[in-house]
Parts: structure tokens; C-alpha cells; sequence
């Protein structure tokens, strides 16, 4: 723990910069200010310079400073850290992070004044990368942390060439342990011979016995080789690893180098030879080079040479290298390939099953792929029909070879004693129909369609057998592997989704047709009694209009003002309820009726009937949009009538002027409210509206009641009728 008695500048310039003798005096200041600013730019070259990247946090592990060499390690800028708690950092790896909590805790709490912390964290590329994390704490008297400063450097290639040392000791000491014996034995020999032998000797000996136990012990072949300048090769030492590899003795091996060159398979051996011409001509080490070997037993097998090269004054180079056999490793390699082909051929297979629903372009892909996987001859899908025949519906076959799609095969080739066991799962890997494994005829069907060997997997849709997904091998047997199983039966599962999602998708288009049809069938039907209503409404309109017509001729007959205005009010209860059926005619819709348009053109007839101008009556509308339907817009339209008309004949004198308020709106609970409001000379007083044989007043009550609706009449400052009653929406 570093103690904070001494003031940062001091340490800063103790640690930065020479000391100098005190001045007195203005310039002392000045000379310490310069001292510290030169110090600090010191400090901070040589932190930006560090080979270590450089994080000082703050006291709650905040990032305060991020040098150039942390940005290069880390990958992050020092704008994107700043700030941030180190447990929010980006970089963090969490799998370390109880590690990395730790050591920080123990700074913080005093136990440790310096630290060193191994532990993995992320690049600003994604990368995982080793780092070493050198922490220390500067903290105050009291203990409290005043600075946290990290030094980290990437040892990745450090980690991953200790885990290399660690493997490669582990491969030596299982050798060991299996030739511990033969090494005593031959020590106990050797260190009789030295005894009697001169002591230079016996030091030549003893370097040779450790040299040659190391390659032993050693996994693969040791070897030193010397290329000549004039193109000779020699091998003076070859471990005895190569007769395992090759199967030729090492004394053969180094007697008969070409012999040994002889031994790389032949498509290598070009490669080979520009490795070992290249060597006149580089003085740069070549990189490792992987080939195959033909045994003396003729096994192939993958060997890798690493070899390091030495370029000697005389020309020559001496090559020392080590073969490992890396057949495991291809081997794994391979297989590695071939399940990833198969997940993406799995994978491929399904994504095309949800994207399209035409089951021949799956089935079609499907074989295709398969064969171009598996490398066979032939994939077809057969399809089993219910008569017992069957055909292929698809088929992926190589130039060359027979091709069967839709052939139809007779009953006698697939019995149905063969059915059950392929529903019950059943797979058929036959790899030759030579073996004598098979029934006579069986062969000699295989012979018309030119198949040595197959593989056969049931696709089952809804526990029946739907039909065989099959590869066959007609240039010669073949083994099937289990892989190449597994993928034609996970194939023919995803087959058979496809074949039912196809099937379902068939239904569906049909259904889909019907409804179609059944839709155009009944749009036809509204469309023609849409026709009949308009006519309807067109035909009670122009009827209303002719007994308007009636009343008026009438009217011209009739000289008493009190019929005159009678007739006059029934003429215009008949033209409120032509003209809801006119506006029905010209709607859309025959459900509904747009009352804002109707009490508009509603009050501009009344106004015209009764010869009222705007200027000596003006009319106020507020009115939202509301739609009724036939049986509430009627007697609502009436009421509009009865109020408005009566406003107009009783509410203003002729030298009187004055303004008619209209209100149409919608409110809670699914009610709307009519109000008609007049500034005019209000009822007569002592009106007993309930009691009144006044038709207007009569007919206001009835329409309401019809409404199912409540009458509210207010007399201050002119009449006030406010009528609410249930929207058509809400009964």
C-alpha cells in the first residue's frame, strides 16, 4: 500500500525529473510550475511509449486515463472507455470475471499494494486474447484508494505456447513411462563404457545417449538433413520414429534418401520437390508443409513437416525438422467437413421447405443435393402408389448411368410384406448385391437398373408409408457410413413435413377457390339488393314529394291562415322524411345516413319554407360526425323539424332579430344529444308542456318516447328542448 503523505507534485517531480537547489523569490514558482509541466510530458511520453498498455482508474473504477499502447492491446479508444466502471466494460470476459473482482478487492481493501492477474478479455473485434494485468493502489492516510493504476500486455502467444510446452511434455512423458525400462537398461551399459573409456569420449557419448533418448521419446521422426551446394543430399541422424512411420529401418532410411522421397504419394510430390529447390534460393525458413506418405505396408497415411532451416557459410544447409503423423487429424478433419455439409444440406433442405410449398422443386433440390453430398451415382425418390406399384418422381443421376424417373415399377418389386418394416422405421444399407446376402432376383433386378449397391429410407407421412428415398452406388460396392444414414433419414423426416405442409396447402387453395367463388356469389347478391334499396328509397321519396306536391296545390285553394299553416307544417314533415330517403339514395351505404349533411340541407329548406333571412335569424351549428341508421334518423329528423320549424314561427317578431342553436353530438355511455336553443321570446308562461294540445309539442313527446329517450325543456332567455337518447351503436 503506497502511504499519501508526500504531495503529488513532490513524488511526481522526484520521480520525473532531477532536483534542483531551491530558489527564493517569483521565480522559484515559476521554475517549479515548468519543472512539473516538463516532468508530467515526460511521464506521459514515456507511459504513450510503454510496451505495456497504462489504465489509471478512479476510485470507483472508473477509467481516468487510457494510453495509446491500452488502444493498441484492446482495441478500444480511449473516448469510447472513458468514464466507465470497469464492470460495465466491454471488454470484460466473463467466465474471469470473479478473478478479476477479487484482485481489484484486494487493492481496495489494502491487502495488496501491487498485484499481477492472468486472465482473458475481449478485443474491440470480438477477439479473445490472454492479457497480464499488473495492478497497483495509491492510497491516503486514512486507507482510502486515491489512484488505481493497471499495466496490461497481450500474452496470448505466450499462453498458447505454454499450452503447447504442457501437451508436448504430456506426449513425452507417456513415451517415457513405456521405455523408462530399455532407458535404465541402456544407462546401466553406457555407464560401464564410460568407465573405461577416456573422459572426452565419455562426454561425446553421454550427448549422444541424451540426444538420442529425447527422439525417441518424441512423438514422429527426427531428423537432420544437409543439402549440399552441389544438389547431394545427406542425413546423417533419423530418429527411430520413421520406421513406425514408413515402415523402413532408420539405417535404410538415411543409406537411401531417395528410396525414402519415394515413399510420398505421387500427387505430393511435385510440392515436395520446389520445397527442397527453393532452399538455393531464399534465405527465409519455409513454413511447415503437410503431404501424404505410402507406407511400406501401403497404408496411407498424413504426415506434417515442420523443419527450421540454417544457412551455413559454405552454402550448405542443414535442415532440422520433425514429421508428425497427422492421419487422426485429417481423418477428423474430414468427418468435421462432412457433418457440416450435412447440417447445411439439413439446413438448406428445411429453410426451402418453409419458403416454398411445391413439393416437386423441393423433392427436386432435395436429390440434387444428396448426390452432389454423398458423391453416389443415383438418388431418386420413389413414390409407392396404392395399387402397390411405384415410380420415380425424382431423380439426381450421374452422366452415364441409367436414368429410371418416372418409370413405373410393378407390385412384385416392392411386396407388401415389406411395407410394415419400412413404416416401423426400417432402413436398408445393402453395400454390395454381390455378397450373396441378397435373394437371386433381387440381384437380377439391381442388374436391369445397373445399382451395386444402395441405401433405402422410408418417408412415412401419418403412419403410412409414403415412399423410399434412396442412393444408389452402380460403379462398384461401397460401405455406407453411418453419417450418410443419419443425413438420408433426417432428410426423408423433413421430406415428410413437406409432403404434408404441401398436401395441407392443396386443401387450402381448394377451399380457398370455394370461398372465392361463394364470396363473388354473394357480393353479386348485396350488389343487387343494394340496387332494390336505392330504388326503394328513391321511389318513397319521389311519393313523399308528390303529397308535398298535393299539399301545396292545395293550399293555393285555401285562403284561411290557420290551414294554410297546418298544410304548411305537414308539408314539411313529409320533405324531412323525403329527403332522409333522398339522402340514403345517394349514399354508399344504405345502413347509415351522414346526419351533419342532413340537418344542414334540413334547415336551409325550413328557412326557405318560411321565408326567413340569415340576417334577421342567424343559425349556429354544432354538430359532430355522427351516422344513423333508417329508424333513428326518421323520427330524429322530425323532431329537428318540429323544434326548428316552432323557432321559426313563435321565437322571433317581425322586427325581432335572433339566433337558432343547433347541437348534434355524441356523448358518454353510447348517448347522444340533440339541443335546440333559441335567443328568441321563450314559452308562454304557465305552459304545461306534458298537458299541451299543441300538435308540434305532441308529436316532440311522441318521437322522443319512440326514441326511447329523455325530454328536457328549458325557458330562460328563449326556449332550450334538449333531447338525449341511445346511439344505434349501443342497443
Amino acid at each position: 500500500m503506497q502511504n499519501f503523505s508526500q504531495q503529488p507534485e513532490n513524488r511526481l517531480t522526484n520521480w520525473a525529473a532531477p532536483t534542483r537547489p531551491p530558489l527564493e523569490g517569483p521565480e522559484s514558482v515559476l521554475s517549479e510550475d515548468e519543472e512539473l509541466r516538463q516532468a508530467y510530458e515526460r511521464l506521459t511520453f514515456h507511459v504513450e511509449n510503454f510496451p505495456l498498455g497504462a489504465i489509471e482508474w478512479d476510485c470507483v473504477f472508473g477509467v481516468k486515463r487510457w494510453s495509446y499502447q491500452a488502444e493498441k492491446i484492446l482495441g478500444w479508444k480511449a473516448a469510447e472507455v472513458m468514464g466507465i466502471p470497469r464492470q460495465n466494460w466491454p471488454c470484460n470476459y466473463p467466465e474471469d470475471e470473479p478473478l478479476v473482482a477479487e484482485a481489484m478487492d484486494r487493492l481496495i481493501e489494502g491487502k495488496e499494494s501491487h498485484n499481477v492477474v492472468c486472465y482473458r478479455n475481449y478485443t474491440k473485434a470480438g477477439k479473445v486474447i490472454w492479457c497480464e494485468w499488473h495492478n497497483s493502489a495509491l492510497l491516503d492516510e486514512a486507507g482510502r484508494p486515491i489512484s488505481i493504476l493497471s499495466l496490461v500486455q497481450d500474452i496470448s502467444e505466450q499462453k498458447q505456447a505454454e499450452q503447447e510446452r504442457d501437451q508436448l511434455i504430456s506426449n513425452i512423458d507417456r513415451e517415457n513411462q513405456t521405455l523408462e525400462a530399455l532407458v535404465q537398461q541402456r544407462t546401466a551399459e553406457l555407464a560401464r563404457t564410460v568407465e573405461r573409456l577416456e573422459i572426452e569420449i565419455a562426454r561425446r557419448e553421454q550427448r549422444d545417449r541424451q540426444f538420442s533418448a529425447i527422439a525417441a521419446n518424441l512423438p514422429g521422426v527426427m531428423y537432420r538433413a544437409i543439402i549440399r551446394t552441389d544438389g547431394r543430399i545427406t542425413v546423417p541422424f533419423i530418429s527411430d520414429g520413421i520406421q513406425k512411420l514408413t515402415g523402413i529401418d532408420p539405417m535404410d532410411a538415411m543409406a537411401d534418401l531417395w528410396g525414402l522421397f519415394g515413399r510420398v504419394h505421387p500427387d505430393d510430390r511435385e510440392g515436395f520437390r520446389e520445397r527442397i529447390t527453393s532452399l538455393g534460393k531464399t534465405q527465409k525458413p519455409l513454413e511447415h508443409q503437410e503431404f501424404r506418405i505410402i507406407s511400406a505396408s501401403g497404408k496411407l497415411k498424413w504426415v506434417q513437416d515442420n523443419t527450421h532451416y540454417t544457412w551455413m557459410e559454405n552454402g550448405d544447409v542443414i535442415a532440422d525438422g520433425v514429421m508428425l503423423n497427422i492421419s487422426d487429424r485429417k481423418q477428423a478433419e474430414v468427418a468435421m467437413r462432412q457433418q457440416v455439409e450435412r447440417e447445411r444440406l439439413l439446413g438448406a433442405i428445411a429453410q426451402r421447405i418453409r419458403q416454398s410449398l411445391d413439393l416437386n422443386t423441393i423433392l427436386s433440390t432435395t436429390v440434387e443435393e444428396v448426390q452432389q453430398v454423398l458423391g453416389c451415382d443415383r438418388v431418386l425418390v420413389y413414390r409407392v402408389w396404392a395399387d402397390g406399384t411405384g415410380s420415380a418422381i425424382a431423380e439426381a443421376v450421374k452422366p452415364g448411368w441409367l436414368k429410371v424417373l418416372n418409370r413405373v415399377f410393378p407390385e412384385e418389386v416392392f411386396p407388401p410384406e415389406n411395407y410394415q418394416r419400412y413404416i416401423e422405421g426400417r432402413i436398408c444399407a445393402l453395400g454390395d448385391r454381390d455378397s450373396g446376402q441378397t435373394l437371386p432376383c433381387l440381384v437380377e433386378f439391381m442388374k436391369t437398373i445397373e445399382v451395386r449397391a444402395k441405401l433405402v429410407v422410408p418417408i412415412v407421412e401419418k403412419d403410412t408409408l409414403w415412399g423410399l428415398l434412396i442412393a444408389h452406388q452402380c460403379s462398384g460396392p461401397r460401405q455406407w457410413q453411418t453419417g450418410e444414414i443419419d443425413l438420408l433419414a433426417s432428410l426423408a423426416t423433413q421430406l415428410a413435413i413437406a409432403i404434408q405442409q404441401s398436401e395441407l396447402y392443396e386443401r387450402l387453395q381448394v377451399e380457398l377457390s370455394d370461398r372465392k367463388t361463394a364470396q363473388c356469389q354473394i357480393k353479386a347478391s348485396l350488389e343487387e339488393k343494394e340496387l332494390l334499396l336505392k330504388e326503394v328509397h328513391h321511389r318513397v321519396k319521389n311519393n313523399l314529394q308528390v303529397i308535398s306536391s298535393i299539399f301545396s296545390l292545395q293550399s293555393s285553394y285555401i285562403e284561411e291562415p290557420r290551414i294554410l299553416s297546418i298544410l304548411r307544417d305537414s308539408q314539411n314533415r313529409i320533405a324531412s322524411m323525403a329527403l332522409i330517403h333522398e339522402k340514403l339514395y345517394h349514399s354508399d351505404t344504405l345502413a347509415k345516413i351522414d346526419f351533419d349533411d342532413y340537418i344542414e340541407s334540413l334547415t336551409s329548406n325550413l328557412f326557405s319554407c318560411y321565408n326567413i333571412s340569415p340576417q334577421k335569424v342567424r343559425l349556429k351549428l354544432r354538430i359532430e360526425n355522427v351516422c344513423l341508421n333508417l329508424d333513428t334518423a326518421i323520427p330524429c329528423g322530425l323532431l329537428l323539424n318540429e323544434l326548428v320549424s316552432n323557432s321559426l314561427k313563435h321565437a322571433f317578431s317581425e322586427q325581432d332579430s335572433g339566433t337558432i342553436f343547433i347541437e348534434f353530438t355524441e356523448i358518454a355511455n353510447q348517448q347522444l344529444n340533440l339541443m335546440v336553443r333559441d335567443t328568441g321570446r321563450g314559452l308562454p308562461d304557465g305552459l304545461d308542456f306534458k298537458k299541451t294540445n299543441s300538435l308540434g309539442l305532441r308529436l316532440v313527446r311522441a318521437l322522443t318516447r319512440q326514441l326511447r329517450g329523455t325530454l328536457d325543456i328549458k325557458n330562460s332567455h328563449g326556449a332550450c328542448f334538449q333531447i338525449t337518447f341511445p346511439s344505434p351503436q349501443g342497443l
